[in-house]
């Protein structure tokens, strides 16, 4: 994951995201304290069974977590791909191509509608 960033605009990488957006299985004590001390925003709903804040109040940001689904869905149309879902490729290199093939294949579709 160091490898990993996001191009600025003034054509630095930034390596280190504001948040970390998952669904209520990631919910817990020991990753949300890993992330508060990195000083990333953990947007994670509670289980139905787990304790709120220690101020009695959920700081659940679900204007944020609206836009999860963008994500969530864009993994879904490359996993209608077969060769993708399946993971037919044996090296991470070849799987990773496959992955950029779809993704330019999905907005080559999108510019096209």
């Amino acid at each position: 994951l160091d490898g990993i960033g996001v191009q600025r605009q003034n054509g630095s990488m930034k390596r280190r995201g504001y948040a970390v957006l998952a669904d209520k299985a990631y919910s817990g004590h020991a990753l949300r304290n890993e992330l508060k001390r990195k000083g990333i925003k953990a947007v994670i709903p509670r289980k139905s069974n787990e304790k709120m804040a220690s101020d009695g109040r959920s700081r659940f940001a679900s204007d944020v977590y609206r836009r999860r689904n963008v994500v969530e869905r864009c993994f879904g149309r490359l996993k209608e791909y077969r060769r993708i879902a399946t993971r037919y490729d044996k090296t991470a290199r070849n799987y990773l191509s496959m992955v950029k093939l779809g993704c330019i294949r999905l907005f080559y579709k999108k510019l096209c509608n």
